[in-house]
Protein backbone atom coordinates (compact mmCIF):
# COMPACT_ATOMS: atom_id res chain seq x y z
CA UNK A 1 0.00 0.00 0.00
CA UNK A 2 1.58 3.66 -1.02
CA UNK A 3 0.58 6.27 1.31
CA UNK A 4 2.50 9.13 -0.70
CA UNK A 5 2.81 9.51 -4.26
CA UNK A 6 5.55 12.06 -4.80
CA UNK A 7 5.56 14.47 -8.80
CA UNK A 8 8.47 15.98 -9.93
CA UNK A 9 10.91 16.91 -12.38
CA UNK A 10 14.46 14.95 -13.08
CA UNK A 11 16.67 17.43 -12.21
CA UNK A 12 15.19 18.62 -8.69
CA UNK A 13 16.16 14.78 -7.86
CA UNK A 14 18.26 15.76 -5.25
CA UNK A 15 15.78 17.67 -2.89
CA UNK A 16 13.61 15.30 -3.98
CA UNK A 17 15.71 12.14 -2.18
CA UNK A 18 16.31 14.12 0.88
CA UNK A 19 11.90 14.67 0.93
CA UNK A 20 11.73 11.07 0.19
CA UNK A 21 14.07 9.84 2.81
CA UNK A 22 12.15 12.60 5.31
CA UNK A 23 8.20 10.95 5.06
CA UNK A 24 9.86 7.46 4.75
CA UNK A 25 11.22 8.60 8.38
CA UNK A 26 8.15 9.77 9.81
CA UNK A 27 7.04 6.13 8.75
CA UNK A 28 5.06 6.65 5.13
CA UNK A 29 5.28 4.43 2.40
CA UNK A 30 6.82 6.37 -0.71
CA UNK A 31 6.39 5.78 -4.44
CA UNK A 32 8.69 8.06 -6.27
CA UNK A 33 10.35 6.49 -8.79
CA UNK A 34 9.83 2.84 -8.13
CA UNK A 35 11.02 0.24 -11.51
CA UNK A 36 8.40 -0.09 -13.83
CA UNK A 37 6.72 -3.46 -14.58
CA UNK A 38 7.77 -4.33 -18.46
CA UNK A 39 3.95 -5.34 -18.72
CA UNK A 40 2.78 -2.22 -18.15
CA UNK A 41 2.91 1.43 -19.58
CA UNK A 42 4.39 4.19 -17.77
CA UNK A 43 0.67 5.94 -18.00
CA UNK A 44 -1.04 2.91 -16.75
CA UNK A 45 1.27 2.57 -13.61
CA UNK A 46 1.54 6.39 -12.48
CA UNK A 47 -2.10 6.36 -12.88
CA UNK A 48 -2.74 3.29 -10.59
CA UNK A 49 -0.18 5.02 -7.76
CA UNK A 50 -1.44 8.18 -8.03
CA UNK A 51 -5.23 6.09 -7.21
CA UNK A 52 -3.76 3.78 -4.49
CA UNK A 53 -2.00 6.95 -2.68
CA UNK A 54 -3.55 8.69 0.32
CA UNK A 55 -1.46 11.99 -0.60
CA UNK A 56 0.29 13.16 -3.49
CA UNK A 57 2.89 15.67 -3.00
CA UNK A 58 4.16 18.00 -6.11
CA UNK A 59 7.76 19.30 -5.85
CA UNK A 60 7.43 22.57 -8.24
CA UNK A 61 10.03 24.02 -10.19
CA UNK A 62 11.12 25.93 -13.52
CA UNK A 63 11.36 22.87 -15.21
CA UNK A 64 8.43 21.10 -12.97
CA UNK A 65 6.37 23.82 -14.47
CA UNK A 66 7.09 22.65 -17.78
CA UNK A 67 6.77 19.16 -17.60
CA UNK A 68 3.59 18.02 -18.72
CA UNK A 69 3.55 14.62 -16.63
CA UNK A 70 3.89 16.62 -13.77
CA UNK A 71 0.81 18.79 -14.78
CA UNK A 72 -1.38 15.79 -15.63
CA UNK A 73 -0.15 14.25 -12.28
CA UNK A 74 -1.05 17.07 -10.10
CA UNK A 75 -4.50 17.86 -12.01
CA UNK A 76 -5.02 14.09 -11.13
CA UNK A 77 -4.12 14.50 -7.65
CA UNK A 78 -6.30 17.85 -7.39
CA UNK A 79 -9.13 16.01 -8.82
CA UNK A 80 -8.81 13.12 -6.34
CA UNK A 81 -8.56 15.82 -3.50
CA UNK A 82 -4.92 14.52 -2.25
CA UNK A 83 -2.77 17.08 -3.71
CA UNK A 84 -0.02 18.71 -1.89
CA UNK A 85 1.64 21.15 -2.96
CA UNK A 86 5.41 22.20 -2.50
CA UNK A 87 8.12 25.01 -4.88
CA UNK A 88 11.89 25.20 -4.91
CA UNK A 89 13.69 27.88 -6.60
CA UNK A 90 11.33 30.52 -6.18
CA UNK A 91 8.37 29.07 -9.01
CA UNK A 92 5.20 29.71 -8.90
CA UNK A 93 2.78 26.87 -8.91
CA UNK A 94 1.64 27.27 -12.78
CA UNK A 95 -2.71 28.10 -13.34
CA UNK A 96 -4.64 26.63 -12.25
CA UNK A 97 -2.68 25.26 -9.60
CA UNK A 98 -1.59 28.35 -8.13
CA UNK A 99 -5.36 28.79 -6.16
CA UNK A 100 -3.90 26.38 -4.20
CA UNK A 101 -1.60 26.75 -0.96
CA UNK A 102 2.07 25.48 -1.19
CA UNK A 103 4.85 25.06 1.19
CA UNK A 104 8.30 26.89 0.33
CA UNK A 105 11.47 23.99 0.72
CA UNK A 106 14.22 25.22 -1.90
CA UNK A 107 16.22 25.65 1.15
CA UNK A 108 15.10 22.66 3.11
CA UNK A 109 18.23 20.40 3.62
CA UNK A 110 16.23 17.88 5.66
CA UNK A 111 15.57 19.87 9.31
CA UNK A 112 13.25 18.55 11.08
CA UNK A 113 12.09 22.45 12.12
CA UNK A 114 12.16 24.15 8.96
CA UNK A 115 8.83 26.28 8.04
CA UNK A 116 7.72 24.35 5.16
CA UNK A 117 8.59 20.71 6.10
CA UNK A 118 6.03 21.47 8.91
CA UNK A 119 3.47 22.23 6.88
CA UNK A 120 4.09 19.39 4.53
CA UNK A 121 4.02 16.74 7.63
CA UNK A 122 1.09 18.77 8.64
CA UNK A 123 -0.73 17.82 5.60
CA UNK A 124 0.52 14.45 5.42
CA UNK A 125 -0.87 13.71 8.51
CA UNK A 126 -4.25 14.72 7.93
CA UNK A 127 -4.56 13.26 4.69
CA UNK A 128 -2.75 10.13 5.43
CA UNK A 129 -3.04 10.17 9.54
CA UNK A 130 0.20 9.30 11.69
CA UNK A 131 3.06 7.27 9.88
CA UNK A 132 3.75 3.76 10.43
CA UNK A 133 5.89 2.93 13.57
CA UNK A 134 6.98 -0.14 12.10
CA UNK A 135 8.03 1.90 9.12
CA UNK A 136 9.80 4.23 11.48
CA UNK A 137 11.53 2.45 12.69
CA UNK A 138 13.06 0.82 9.44
CA UNK A 139 16.87 1.46 8.64
CA UNK A 140 16.42 4.71 5.97
CA UNK A 141 18.81 3.90 3.01
CA UNK A 142 22.16 5.03 2.76
CA UNK A 143 21.00 6.81 -0.87
CA UNK A 144 17.94 7.27 -2.75
CA UNK A 145 16.04 4.43 -4.82
CA UNK A 146 17.64 3.99 -7.81
CA UNK A 147 16.54 5.45 -11.19
CA UNK A 148 17.14 4.36 -14.56
CA UNK A 149 20.13 6.94 -16.47
CA UNK A 150 18.96 9.43 -18.67
CA UNK A 151 21.77 11.23 -19.32
CA UNK A 152 23.65 7.77 -20.96
CA UNK A 153 22.35 6.61 -23.86
CA UNK A 154 21.57 2.67 -23.71
CA UNK A 155 23.37 0.16 -24.93
CA UNK A 156 21.78 -0.14 -28.47
CA UNK A 157 21.88 3.54 -29.02
CA UNK A 158 26.06 3.00 -28.93
CA UNK A 159 25.81 1.02 -32.53
CA UNK A 160 26.52 4.32 -34.38
CA UNK A 161 29.56 4.95 -32.32
CA UNK A 162 30.72 1.69 -33.18
CA UNK A 163 30.15 1.84 -36.62
CA UNK A 164 31.55 4.87 -37.37
CA UNK A 165 34.67 3.49 -35.19
CA UNK A 166 34.58 0.43 -38.08
CA UNK A 167 34.30 2.79 -41.11
CA UNK A 168 37.09 4.78 -39.55
CA UNK A 169 39.27 2.42 -38.71
CA UNK A 170 39.35 0.51 -42.54
CA UNK A 171 39.79 4.25 -44.11
CA UNK A 172 42.79 4.47 -42.17
CA UNK A 173 43.32 0.43 -43.14
CA UNK A 174 43.09 1.49 -46.58
CA UNK A 175 45.27 4.25 -46.58
CA UNK A 176 48.26 2.87 -44.39
CA UNK A 177 47.99 0.05 -47.67
CA UNK A 178 48.10 2.89 -50.10
CA UNK A 179 50.97 4.31 -48.38
CA UNK A 180 53.27 0.79 -47.53
CA UNK A 181 52.42 -0.65 -51.02
CA UNK A 182 55.20 -0.12 -53.59
CA UNK A 183 55.30 2.80 -55.88
CA UNK A 184 55.76 2.87 -59.76
CA UNK A 185 59.44 3.84 -61.12
CA UNK A 186 58.80 2.91 -64.76
CA UNK A 187 59.37 6.35 -66.70
CA UNK A 188 57.19 7.09 -68.75
CA UNK A 189 58.07 6.87 -72.84
CA UNK A 190 59.40 9.69 -74.43
CA UNK A 191 57.24 12.01 -76.76
CA UNK A 192 58.75 12.93 -79.82
CA UNK A 193 57.85 15.37 -82.10
CA UNK A 194 57.03 14.68 -85.89
CA UNK A 195 59.77 14.08 -88.14
CA UNK A 196 60.76 16.94 -90.61
CA UNK A 197 58.93 16.44 -94.18
CA UNK A 198 61.29 15.96 -97.33
CA UNK A 199 59.92 19.55 -98.42
CA UNK A 200 61.75 20.89 -94.73
CA UNK A 201 64.21 19.06 -95.14
CA UNK A 202 65.15 20.83 -98.38
CA UNK A 203 64.09 24.35 -97.58
CA UNK A 204 66.65 24.00 -94.18
CA UNK A 205 69.11 20.88 -94.42
CA UNK A 206 69.84 21.96 -90.53
CA UNK A 207 66.40 20.77 -89.51
CA UNK A 208 66.62 17.39 -87.27
CA UNK A 209 63.97 16.37 -85.04
CA UNK A 210 63.29 17.67 -81.99
CA UNK A 211 61.59 16.01 -79.20
CA UNK A 212 59.36 17.97 -76.74
CA UNK A 213 60.24 18.41 -73.20
CA UNK A 214 59.17 15.25 -71.18
CA UNK A 215 56.87 15.94 -68.54
CA UNK A 216 57.52 15.61 -64.83
CA UNK A 217 56.36 12.88 -62.88
CA UNK A 218 55.45 13.31 -59.72
CA UNK A 219 56.83 10.60 -57.56
CA UNK A 220 54.99 11.23 -53.87
CA UNK A 221 51.38 11.14 -54.53
CA UNK A 222 49.21 8.43 -52.63
CA UNK A 223 46.13 7.85 -54.05
CA UNK A 224 42.91 8.37 -51.93
CA UNK A 225 41.73 5.15 -50.62
CA UNK A 226 38.12 5.30 -51.50
CA UNK A 227 35.76 2.90 -49.17
CA UNK A 228 32.39 1.54 -50.05
CA UNK A 229 29.72 0.24 -47.70
CA UNK A 230 27.99 -2.62 -49.67
CA UNK A 231 25.80 -4.72 -47.26
CA UNK A 232 26.65 -8.52 -47.29
CA UNK A 233 25.12 -11.20 -49.98
CA UNK A 234 22.19 -12.96 -48.92
CA UNK A 235 23.75 -16.50 -48.47
CA UNK A 236 21.53 -19.82 -49.52
CA UNK A 237 19.75 -22.08 -46.53
CA UNK A 238 21.65 -25.03 -48.14
CA UNK A 239 25.85 -24.30 -48.00
CA UNK A 240 27.62 -24.65 -51.61
CA UNK A 241 29.80 -27.55 -52.21
CA UNK A 242 33.34 -26.59 -53.33
CA UNK A 243 32.93 -27.38 -57.08
CA UNK A 244 29.64 -25.24 -57.25
CA UNK A 245 31.46 -22.34 -54.78
CA UNK A 246 31.53 -19.23 -57.53
CA UNK A 247 34.99 -17.82 -57.70
CA UNK A 248 36.28 -14.53 -58.15
CA UNK A 249 36.15 -12.85 -61.65
CA UNK A 250 38.29 -9.60 -62.44
CA UNK A 251 35.79 -8.73 -64.39
CA UNK A 252 32.90 -8.93 -61.69
CA UNK A 253 30.66 -5.71 -61.03
CA UNK A 254 31.74 -3.59 -58.26
CA UNK A 255 29.76 -3.56 -54.58
CA UNK A 256 26.61 -1.53 -55.13
CA UNK A 257 26.37 1.05 -51.75
CA UNK A 258 23.57 0.65 -50.22
CA UNK A 259 21.25 3.23 -49.01
CA UNK A 260 18.99 2.77 -45.31
CA UNK A 261 15.68 4.89 -45.63
CA UNK A 262 16.13 7.46 -42.35
CA UNK A 263 14.59 6.55 -39.04
CA UNK A 264 11.42 8.56 -38.13
CA UNK A 265 13.14 9.85 -35.03
CA UNK A 266 16.42 8.60 -34.54
CA UNK A 267 16.75 10.34 -31.21
CA UNK A 268 13.77 8.79 -29.68
CA UNK A 269 15.26 6.91 -26.69
CA UNK A 270 17.03 9.78 -25.80
CA UNK A 271 14.79 12.88 -25.54
CA UNK A 272 10.64 13.54 -25.16
CA UNK A 273 8.98 13.64 -28.49
CA UNK A 274 6.45 16.30 -28.36
CA UNK A 275 2.73 16.13 -30.21
CA UNK A 276 3.94 19.13 -32.56
CA UNK A 277 6.27 16.67 -34.43
CA UNK A 278 3.91 14.13 -34.36
CA UNK A 279 0.74 15.99 -36.02
CA UNK A 280 2.11 16.00 -39.83
CA UNK A 281 3.10 12.37 -39.84
CA UNK A 282 1.18 9.48 -41.18
CA UNK A 283 -0.19 6.48 -39.48
CA UNK A 284 1.84 4.60 -40.76
CA UNK A 285 4.94 6.86 -40.19
CA UNK A 286 3.68 7.20 -36.41
CA UNK A 287 3.60 2.79 -36.34
CA UNK A 288 7.38 2.94 -37.44
CA UNK A 289 8.23 5.71 -34.99
CA UNK A 290 6.28 3.29 -32.38
CA UNK A 291 8.41 0.50 -32.75
CA UNK A 292 11.64 2.04 -33.71
CA UNK A 293 12.30 1.57 -29.69
CA UNK A 294 11.53 -1.67 -29.44
CA UNK A 295 13.73 -2.52 -32.49
CA UNK A 296 16.75 -0.81 -31.21
CA UNK A 297 16.59 -2.79 -27.99
CA UNK A 298 16.07 -5.89 -30.41
CA UNK A 299 12.70 -7.16 -30.20
CA UNK A 300 11.66 -9.93 -32.08
CA UNK A 301 8.55 -8.80 -34.33
CA UNK A 302 5.74 -11.20 -34.82
CA UNK A 303 4.83 -8.59 -37.48
CA UNK A 304 6.14 -9.83 -40.75
CA UNK A 305 5.72 -6.35 -42.37
CA UNK A 306 7.70 -4.85 -38.95
CA UNK A 307 10.01 -7.40 -39.20
CA UNK A 308 11.18 -6.93 -42.71
CA UNK A 309 11.35 -3.08 -42.33
CA UNK A 310 13.57 -2.96 -39.67
CA UNK A 311 16.16 -6.38 -40.38
CA UNK A 312 16.86 -4.01 -43.85
CA UNK A 313 19.11 -1.80 -40.91
CA UNK A 314 22.09 -3.45 -40.13
CA UNK A 315 22.29 -2.59 -36.64
CA UNK A 316 19.12 -4.70 -35.68
CA UNK A 317 19.57 -8.01 -34.11
CA UNK A 318 16.33 -9.33 -33.43
CA UNK A 319 17.26 -11.23 -30.17
CA UNK A 320 14.56 -10.80 -27.21
CA UNK A 321 10.73 -11.35 -27.06
CA UNK A 322 9.92 -8.69 -24.44
CA UNK A 323 11.94 -5.48 -24.91
CA UNK A 324 12.46 -3.49 -21.55
CA UNK A 325 12.10 0.25 -22.24
CA UNK A 326 13.75 3.03 -20.34
CA UNK A 327 11.72 6.07 -19.05
CA UNK A 328 12.05 8.16 -21.85
CA UNK A 329 10.95 5.51 -24.33
CA UNK A 330 8.00 4.96 -22.23
CA UNK A 331 6.51 8.71 -22.33
CA UNK A 332 7.40 8.24 -26.09
CA UNK A 333 5.25 5.08 -26.50
CA UNK A 334 2.29 7.34 -24.75
CA UNK A 335 2.63 9.59 -26.81
CA UNK A 336 2.37 8.16 -30.07
CA UNK A 337 -0.28 5.97 -29.12
CA UNK A 338 -2.23 8.59 -28.12
CA UNK A 339 -1.83 10.20 -30.96
CA UNK A 340 -2.69 7.10 -33.15
CA UNK A 341 -5.94 6.62 -31.07
CA UNK A 342 -7.01 10.48 -31.89
CA UNK A 343 -6.22 9.57 -35.76
CA UNK A 344 -8.99 6.68 -35.53
CA UNK A 345 -11.11 8.64 -33.42
CA UNK A 346 -10.93 6.36 -30.34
Amino acid sequence: MVDVFISYSRKDEALVAVLARAMIAEGYAVWWDAELPPHKSYGEVITDKIAEAKATVVVWSADAVKSEWVRAEADMARNQHKLIQTAVDAAMPPLPFNQIQFAEIGDWRGEPDHRGWRKVKASLNELCGAGSDERRATPLPGTPPPRPPLAEAPPFARWPLLAGIGVAALGLAAAGGALLAPRDTTPAPAVLAPAPTAAAVAADPSATPVPEPRPTIATNVVPIPQVTIARPPVMPSAPLSAAAAPTPSASAAPARKVTWPRLVFPDSSRRLLTAEELAPLTARQLRIALNEMPARHGFRFKDPELLAWFSQYPWYEPRVDQARANAIEQQNTVLIRQTLRARDGN
